[in-house]
């Protein structure tokens, strides 16, 4: 760990950000099926990336010999969501997402609206219980096993925590690394199966909510 730094969350890091996200989602969220080369692809990662900046309050990144290979998202109830400055302009990437084949935005509108009815059912009279949110936390694969992720987990506990922050939650599905969550102490609190019905076959995801209480409730 001695040669990894870690520092916030810079507009320059945007497109290792994006790196970061097909690594960790590109099976679960079908992102693999698009060419990676296309504005369509560019266009959709601007769509993801822009849904974990909208809502986060703090950020850092790990880089490691010159190179962004871990960051972590987070937001804590009441600070300023400030990573909002850094989303990019949406007229190109409505131009792009409106020239994808007919079967691309069927794919894209199939994932959204099922991942958001699935998502918005397993928090529904829960997400008011919590007052922090791990927007996004992600490793590269070759810099696994180093001890970035727990870096990058505590010092998003230590900032949630200067925060007031009792209790957060965060959504993860069967396609992701859910052993780190649980080993650093998350306990999952709901489930539910996601079934996705793309034009190039169906596939099948458990969504997770967990969360992880820095504070007793007084």
């Amino acid at each position: 760990m001695s040669d990894v730094l870690i520092r916030d969350i810079e507009e320059k890091d945007l497109p290792a950000l994006k790196t970061l996200i097909v690594e960790a989602f590109g099976d679960g969220w079908n992102l693999r099926r698009f060419d990676q080369e296309s504005d369509v692809f560019g266009a959709l990662l601007d769509v993801y990336l822009s849904i974990f900046l909208n809502s986060s309050t703090f950020g850092r990144v790990a880089e490691r010999e010159g190179k962004v290979v871990g960051a972590v998202l987070a937001s804590a109830k009441g600070d300023a969501a400030t990573f909002r400055l850094f989303q990019q302009d949406i007229a190109p990437n409505t131009l792009a997402l409106l020239s994808a084949s007919e079967a691309e935005r069927t794919d894209i509108v199939t994932h959204l609206a099922t991942s958001f009815q699935t998502i918005g059912q397993l928090l529904e009279n829960r997400v008011e219980e919590y007052d922090g949110s791990l927007e996004f936390i992600a490793v590269s694969k070759e810099s696994q096993g180093l001890g970035i992720g727990n870096a990058l987990w505590k010092e998003a506990s230590v900032y949630l925590e200067s925060k007031k922050v009792k209790s957060l939650y965060l959504i993860s599905d069967s396609a992701c690394n859910i052993g780190f969550y649980e080993h650093n102490g998350f306990s999952r609190v709901a489930s539910s199966e996601a079934v996705y019905d793309y034009t190039t076959g169906q596939k099948r995801f458990d969504i997770f909510v967990y969360e992880y209480r820095l504070r007793e409730p007084s």
